[in-house]
């Protein structure tokens, strides 16, 4: 009797462990298992996917330093490795340097930023949308929180927005006249102001051009003239040297302090110029 009361203990005994230790596996490989690495062509993207995306589970990377024009960047080999063992690799359309690296069999998610610029707050919010349903589609098992991450990052995004436009409204210089680098034109318009005349980059830019924007410039007593630091920081620096008005430089990617910090970073010189003129 004794020897089947210790048999029946030992069974139980083995059974409890076995499974105390399956359980523990299991939550085990949900908390350490393979981080999944995302690359992306630009730190717009990384910034996005960063938020979007579980971050126990996933780690982001953009390839394009931030200060770096798009066009002007050479791939570099350690690149296309990382590429290559990437779960997923995600890339605005027509990013030149990327077609470069079009790899065989790559799982990859193109993006069209359909014609707008993504720093302006409500084409960052149209790309969050684009972005999670993307990601849905590569990782069906994250869904259900790529979904909540969205809704929780357009509520930050907005609030901060709200913020902002606010602070330049107290400012007084809401709907002033300004001259842009076509690349800053949207952002511009979004905090408010009113884009009288517009250039392309610096080579595509003559001298009657400059003479022509002058002109519109002085007409329409524009009060600053803004360069995009990617596709030429001095570009508009003629212009804005004839009108004797501030030229400042704005980025159209975050900064490595991420996307809210950059957008109040290129608000705050904007009316640090403006509110000086």
């Amino acid at each position: 009797m004794r020897t089947n009361v210790k048999l029946l203990l030992i069974i139980v005994i083995i059974a409890v462990a076995y499974l105390s230790s399956g359980c523990s596996n299991t939550s085990t490989d949900r908390n350490m298992g393979i981080v999944r690495n995302i690359m992306t062509s630009d730190t717009i993207l990384s910034g996005m996917i960063f938020s979007l995306l579980p971050q126990n589970r996933y780690s982001v990377e953009a390839i394009l330093p931030p200060g770096q024009c798009p066009g002007h960047y050479d791939v570099k080999l350690s690149d296309i490795e990382r590429m290559k063992k990437a779960a997923l690799n995600v890339s605005f359309k027509g990013m030149a340097f990327m077609d470069k690296t079009t790899l065989e069999f790559r799982a990859q998610l193109l993006v069209d930023a359909a014609e707008h610029n993504w720093m302006a707050p409500d084409s960052y919010i149209y790309g969050l949308g684009l972005l999670a349903d993307g990601l849905s589609k590569h990782f069906p098992e994250d869904k259900d929180e790529i979904m909540r991450r969205k809704d929780e990052a357009i509520r930050e995004v907005r609030a901060e927005a709200n913020f902002l436009i606010e602070k330049i409204k107290r400012t007084g210089i809401f709907g002033k006249p300004v001259i842009v680098s076509s690349m800053q034109k949207e952002p511009l318009e979004w905090m408010g102001f009113h884009v009288v005349g517009e250039y392309g980059r610096p080579e595509a830019i003559s001298a009657r051009e400059v003479v022509r924007l002058s002109k519109i410039g002085r007409d329409k007593q524009a009060i600053v003239v803004v360069d995009n630091l990617q596709s030429g920081p001095d570009a508009g620096k003629g212009i804005a040297e004839t009108l004797g008005v501030p030229h400042i430089v704005l980025t159209n990617f975050p900064s490595e302090k991420g996307y809210l910090a950059t957008l109040g970073e290129n608000v705050n010189k904007v009316l640090a110029a403006a509110v000086q003129k």
